[in-house]
């Protein structure tokens, strides 16, 4: 009876098992297995770069607007056109400014006239004085003689200094007149100016980026106003485009200026252009608690026509290239503390000096050499119940540690 009971007990155990084995898998069966990857140490040649985003602009660039107030008459461009240096952009209507310059001219022929007026009556003032003066010189000779009179002596003596105050009097009118004539000369020049901003013409050689007036639309002075005036249309040169990247206070160290930089953009995923680091911040800015200094890059590649201006870009900076570098993945890295260790293909573990990284592999400046077999331990699946992270908790050089199942691991090759 006893051989009854036994007999299905075992094969119940046995499927249990077999269930076991399909959907746990070998590991189950096995704890001690253990899948390794390996890489040979090798030469070649490795690129530090540094990333930022920024966006295309040109370095001139401005909103252009009108120094005159007044109704659009004419928009003499497009959007995407390329103008020279004064070539008409649009125009106000001129009504007001020739009216203007009507009144100055006016007043300024007749301040002329009073001024050829005045300078008569010098001339007349300046004979009665002559006369006077004569007159007088006579009285008194014959006042001496006894022949004149006191009293006739003193008229024409009073007449003489009579006719020089009427000669000082006019020299000071004509004086005064002169001066009313250049304020009314300024006028005519300034009246001249109002009218010649009614034209506003192209301050630079470039490209018309935004047209924001039509014919009809009443524009407001960008010098009067106080809200800044009206920006008529949007001018750029696009023969010098720049990019301002935001580098991060861990990289900015390694940018300095003329460091080559790749830029891509998204309208042309599959290229890159050249450009060039001209400036590095000395300043960083804090915003939430994350600091950031501006690189400004020129962009020297010689297809940058097909660049627009307002295009995301992102950015790498060449910070370092090495030639015939001694690099590994940067996953068969393990640091202890302040030390590195790498684990070779027999289990070994070895102290390295590291250098520089690309993110993906990292030089080897002592402890290893060209053709050393190494395990890529961030890499690798591990033993079963194991994180999948390097031996003894180390973190993977240049990767920050994380929370939950494998937040040590670097980045695969």
């Amino acid at each position: 009876m006893k051989a009854k009971v036994i007999v299905p007990i075992l094969l119940v155990a046995g499927a249990i098992g077999a269930v076991a084995f399909y959907f746990l898998g070998p590991a189950s069966a096995s704890k001690d297995a253990v899948t390794v990857r390996t890489f040979k140490v090798k030469k070649g040649e490795l690129v530090e770069s540094a990333s930022a985003s920024g966006t295309i602009e040109p370095v001139r660039k401005v909103d252009v607007k009108s120094r005159a107030s007044g109704e659009v008459t004419e928009v003499a461009v497009t959007e995407g056109q390329v103008v020279a240096e004064g070539d008409l952009l649009f125009s106000l209507d001129p009504i007001d400014a020739d009216r203007d310059i009507l009144k100055a001219n006016a007043t300024l022929d007749r301040l002329k006239a009073q001024l050829d007026q005045s300078k008569a009556s010098l001339s007349i003032a300046r004979l009665q004085s002559s006369n006077a003066k004569a007159d007088s010189a006579l009285d008194k000779e014959g006042a001496d003689l006894g022949l004149v009179t006191a009293t006739s002596k003193r008229n024409t003596t009073n007449a003489a200094r009579i006719a020089a105050a009427t000669v000082a009097q006019r020299t000071a009118e004509i004086t005064a007149m002169e001066a009313q004539i250049k304020a009314a000369e300024l006028d005519v020049k300034v009246a001249e100016r109002q009218l010649a901003y009614t034209k506003i013409i192209a301050p630079f050689a470039g490209t018309v980026l935004a047209v924001n007036v039509e014919k009809g639309t009443i524009v407001a002075s960008g010098i009067t106003n106080v809200s800044g005036g009206t920006a008529a249309l949007t001018l750029g040169d696009l023969s010098d485009l720049r990019v301002v990247g935001k580098i991060d206070e861990a990289q900015i160290g390694k940018v300095v200026k003329d460091q080559t930089v790749k830029i891509r953009v998204d309208a042309y995923p599959d290229r890159t252009f050249e450009g060039v680091v001209i400036e590095v911040a000395p300043l960083g800015v804090n915003v939430s608690n994350v600091v950031t200094f501006d690189v400004e890059i020129k962009v020297t590649d010689k297809d940058q026509k097909l660049l627009k201006p307002g295009l995301s870009a992102d950015l790498e900076i060449i910070t370092q290239k090495i030639d015939d570098a001694l690099f590994v993945p940067l996953t068969a890295i393990v640091s202890k503390g302040t030390k590195r260790f790498v684990k070779l293909a027999n289990g070994e573990e070895r102290e390295v000096k590291t250098g520089a990284t690309d993110g993906s592999r990292i030089v080897i400046r002592e402890g290893l050499k060209e053709g050393d077999e190494v395990q890529a331990i961030g890499a690798t699946a591990t033993k079963s119940g194991t994180s999948g992270g390097p031996p003894g908790g180390g973190l993977v050089p240049g990767m920050g540690g994380g929370s939950g199942r494998g937040g040590n691991r670097g980045p695969r090759m």
